[in-house]
């Protein structure tokens, strides 16, 4: 039995390195040659859920949009109204937020593509009382893991992965009592959350 677990999980975990190593740029930008403060979002039609944010250089959002699915490929944007200066585009799915700086000139939009910041978000699937946890770590910067019982605050399990790009925990709520359980996941200064009822 331990060594079909074993094996699932490896299937996991193999499974989300091939999605992030095959999908390690989900979109790109471009900009009209006749016009550049019109910018064209190029991204894959996905059928999960996306969030698109164009933020300024102080992380205000000044634009942003949740789709269930993404209707179309090419998103376009006109920055005409917009004053010099440096803006971020944000791509967020359900396993990763990428993010673009966009630099606007006087004359001209500068796309930095080559200081694009990608963060890997943890990916949870339950199955009956299990709950696995994975997450990709590409630096090997470790990865920590809490589990509060939500109903009395408690901290009921504690742990630091790291040394692998690719690291994941199963946890077994078969033996716990019933109520909602909070994961928090910290990794390189951000904090992931996932709740969880039994």
């Amino acid at each position: 039995m331990r060594k079909i677990i074993k094996n699932s999980m490896l299937v996991v975990l193999l499974s989300i390195a091939t999605l992030a190593t095959t999908r390690a740029n989900d979109f790109y930008l471009s900009v009209k040659s006749d016009d550049s403060r019109t910018v064209d979002l190029h991204i894959e039609k996905i059928d999960q859920p996306l969030s698109i944010s164009f933020v300024d250089a102080r992380g205000e959002v000044l634009y942003n949009y949740k789709y269930k699915e993404l209707p179309t490929s090419v998103k376009r944007y006109n920055f005409s109204g917009l004053p010099t200066g440096t803006y971020y585009f944000v791509v967020e799915s359900e396993t990763k937020i990428e993010k673009v700086a966009v630099v606007f000139t006087d004359d001209k939009t500068i796309v930095k593509r080559k200081e694009e910041k990608v963060t890997y978000k943890p990916y949870f699937r339950s199955d009956n009382n299990f709950l696995s946890m994975n997450m990709l770590s590409i630096d090997g910067s470790p990865v920590g893991i809490k589990v509060y019982n939500d109903n009395t605050g408690e901290l009921v399990y504690k742990e630091v992965l790291q040394g692998k790009k690719s690291l994941g925990k199963r946890f077994d709520f078969s033996r716990v009592d019933k109520g909602i359980y909070r994961f928090e996941v910290k990794h390189k200064g951000n904090i992931f959350y996932k709740t969880v009822s039994l």
